[in-house]
């Protein structure tokens, strides 16, 4: 990509050159580009380019003749036939993720008895209702209409080979207009979303488009831009990704649940491979950023509810409060002066006692539903445990109907029995300390198989949080590990 134009800065309007990514300034005094300059920060940078099309760069950083962004947006129109750049009401996104995802072959459906020695079979399109779908959601207060609908065009010009296309798209609608400095972070949300479903990081788009509504119809305003890092090719297919066949019925909660961990300061990634070449290696890096994976999705998985329910509020309460008069108790677990049988005696004798003064001041009925909280409290309890492989050895006996199959594949493989799921998650801890401390063992068959055991249970809790059932879960996860 190459053009040039005018941007403004400061009230003056400074020609540019743009090749690629690159931007470079042209400064009226060519000595000044000769001299350092203070490198300023600025969030939206807009102009024109020669072409008569408006521009904008959004989160810049810039000196006297260099521009760095990290989103460019050019208008699709000559400017002054819509109204500027400056919002949106609808963003798409188009590529090749989104086409294994969504699959343009679901557009159209197979005639069935017919005779190939007279013709070939005809195919005919889907109907709209049948073929497209669309979920309405809310993240941070923001509510917003996610759909994947498909183009579908037809070419029957004489001398042509190819009859048309179907091609999908994965479009966001918002309930209010938003303001264009919104997109690097809708775009990473979307990104985060794409690189989940295909288990890599190397998701790219071809097209990326922002719209306006006017008069009650969508048009294509300007185009999408952004910088970001080529970690090698796509080659994903719908044999080794998330398909929507595989989420339809949580399309919308998986996406919420994948799309705001970076406004939750969740920054776990990393157990995702770049690319399918790195996605059959092992390093300690990558075997540490799992480890930190599994323990942060482990605690996810029993979020508090005593912010939205004040019945279960008041039964942690009761555990808070026997914790904090008990707290010699604790103490002696912890010295391991006292068994944990006799903690558990003397803790839970407490709060039963308190608990069943509460239920005699009232009916069965609303005593029961406050039971219902105390038994959910001390299953929880039960799986806390503040070492790595205690985490591992529960998620593993928790989902092991679900992880089987890449147990039994992995160790076939690497020619290693794995061993009972306390041994297993010793085996994990011992190797993640030892490379947190600096002096990591040899990386041995069993450390590979564990790893991959451990993303697959990643997998398999962000699943469940989304609400995934657990038949869709056992093929998602033959399907990527």
């Amino acid at each position: 990509m190459e053009h040039t134009g005018h941007i403004k800065i400061n009230r003056k309007n400074v020609p540019y050159h743009l090749v690629d990514d690159k931007v470079t300034l042209i400064p009226f005094d060519t000595y000044s580009a000769l001299i350092p300059s203070e490198i300023k920060e600025k969030e939206i940078i807009k102009g024109i380019t020669t072409g008569n099309r408006e521009v904008a760069f959004l989160n810049c950083k810039y000196s006297s003749n260099r521009l760095a962004y990290q989103v460019l947006i050019i208008s699709s129109c000559n400017t002054g036939l819509y109204e500027d750049i400056s919002s949106f009401d609808r963003i798409c996104f188009e590529g090749k993720p989104v086409n294994v995802f969504a699959g343009p072959g679901r557009a159209y459906i197979s005639e069935d008895g017919y005779d190939i020695s007279e013709r070939m079979k005809s195919i005919t399109p889907r109907n709209w209702d049948d073929l497209n779908t669309e979920t309405n959601l809310k993240i941070k207060n923001r509510e917003m209409k996610l759909s994947i609908d498909y183009c579908i065009w037809h070419n029957k010009k004489f001398i042509e080979t190819s009859m048309g296309e179907a091609i999908p798209r994965f479009c966001i609608e918002y309930n209010k207009t938003l303001s264009i400095k919104n997109i690097p972070a809708i775009y990473l949300q979307v990104y985060d979303f794409f690189s989940f479903f295909s288990f890599r990081r190397n998701v790219t788009f071809d097209k990326i488009y922002i719209q306006r509504k006017i008069e009650g119809k969508y048009a294509k305003v300007a185009e999408v831009i952004v910088n970001s890092k080529n970690f090698g090719d796509y080659n994903n297919t719908e044999r080794n990704s998330i398909i929507i066949d595989d989420c339809r019925k949580n399309f919308g909660n998986l996406f919420k649940c994948v799309a705001q961990r970076r406004s939750q300061k969740i920054y776990d990634n990393f157990y995702i491979p770049k690319n399918g070449k790195e996605s059959s290696q092992l390093t300690y890096e990558k075997f540490l950023s799992c480890a930190l994976s599994l323990e942060s999705e482990y605690a996810r998985l029993y979020p508090s509810k005593k912010d939205e329910n004040e019945k279960f509020a008041y039964i942690q309460g009761l555990f808070q409060e026997s914790a904090d008069k008990m707290d010699m108790l604790f103490a002696l677990a912890a010295e391991n002066r006292i068994s944990r049988d006799e903690f558990e005696k003397c803790f839970y004798g407490d709060i039963n006692s308190r608990l069943k003064n509460f239920f005699d001041s009232m009916s069965k009925t609303k005593a029961k539903s406050y039971q219902s909280y105390y038994v959910k409290i001390v299953d929880a309890l039960s799986k806390i445990d503040y070492s790595l492989g205690e985490k591992y050895k529960n998620a593993l006996n928790m989902h092991m109907d679900l992880v089987k199959p890449v147990i039994d594949r992995m160790s076939s493989a690497n020619g290693v029995a794995f061993p009972s799921a306390n041994e297993a998650g010793k085996i994990f801890a011992d190797f993640r300390n030892g490379i947190a401390h600096g002096n990591p063992p040899d990386i041995e068959k069993i450390h590979c198989v564990l790893f991959e055991v451990a993303r697959a249970l990643i997998y398999i809790m962000i699943l469940k949080n989304a609400g995934i059932d657990e038949e869709s879960i056992k093929n998602i996860v033959k399907k990527l590990f």
